[in-house]
């Protein structure tokens, strides 16, 4: 899984601040937990722009993209988490889920795509694979040192027989490389958590 952190180091105004009385550090920890807060929601928003998920899923109450630590005047840090569970590509498929071979999936809002040998499967009762649709699998059969021509991933469940599933919501959140909504979001959240101490301290001019 993956983690964002919202802390004080290397804020502008706030850099050289060290002993904090207990005012600041009141209002600091509720800059900081009001910016990890609306730093969740831009970051579900901006997801929500990248993979095609109902928007239920990048809810707090789905426990995909959540708000891990609060802040507390004697840790100034938040984090917001992100799951990394496989997303099966059934999750993506597009009108009512049949047994016919060629499959529209949209993973990106707005551009679909048509698996012509692909085919949805059912799996098992409490599948832990993948984060599923309907209980379905979106599956394809490849013979010996076949790939596909996509990015889609695969998992193989039985000779020649693959799962297929695109991006997790860990993987859209912050990749491997460090990119992703995580790095987008960090300087917009470190202005806004500047601004919010500012604000509660009362020292806009």
């Amino acid at each position: 899984m993956a983690n964002f952190a919202v802390a004080v180091e290397g804020l502008g105004t706030l850099r050289d601040i060290r002993d904090l009385d207990k005012k600041s550090k009141i209002n600091l920890v509720r800059a900081l937990n009001k910016t990890t807060r609306d730093a969740r929601v831009e970051a579900a928003r901006r997801i929500g722009e990248e993979i095609n998920l109902p928007k239920r899923s990048l809810g707090p109450a789905a426990g995909n993209l959540t708000v891990s630590k609060m802040a507390q005047r004697a840790s100034l840090e938040s984090r917001i988490k992100a799951k990394g569970r496989p997303t099966s590509l059934a999750k993506f498929s597009k009108g009512t889920p049949g047994r016919g071979a060629g499959v529209m999936v949209e993973v990106k809002p707005g551009q679909a795509s048509f698996l012509r040998k692909a085919f949805l499967i059912k799996l098992p009762q409490g599948n832990t694979l993948t984060d599923t649709r309907f209980n379905l699998g979106l599956a394809i059969r490849l013979a010996p040192g076949e790939r596909m021509a996509n990015k889609f991933q695969q998992v193989q469940i039985s000779k020649g027989l693959y799962l297929l599933y695109g991006p997790s919501i860990q993987q859209v959140f912050l990749n491997n490389a460090g990119k992703g909504v995580a790095k987008d979001i960090s300087d917009p959240s470190a202005d806004a958590l500047e601004r919010e101490f500012i604000r509660l301290m009362g020292l806009n001019k």
